[in-house]
């Protein structure tokens, strides 16, 4: 299944792989790649760069 990415997608999964291996922190990966404090820490602390599922996980 292939994943759709919005056209004003701040981070794709290759954005996300380059957070990772940057090796930057969270504050300054967030002014290298002009994304929130927030977003950048997100990916650094994740091990997969795909989005996650917005889909109700019960029902």
């Amino acid at each position: 299944m292939s994943t759709r990415i919005h056209p004003q997608a701040r981070t794709t999964p290759k954005i996300r792989q380059e957070i990772k291996a940057s090796g930057l922190t969270a504050h300054e990966a967030a002014k290298v790649f002009n994304i929130t404090k927030a977003t950048a820490a997100k990916w650094l602390k994740r091990d997969d760069v795909q989005d996650r599922s917005h889909r109700a996980h019960t029902l």
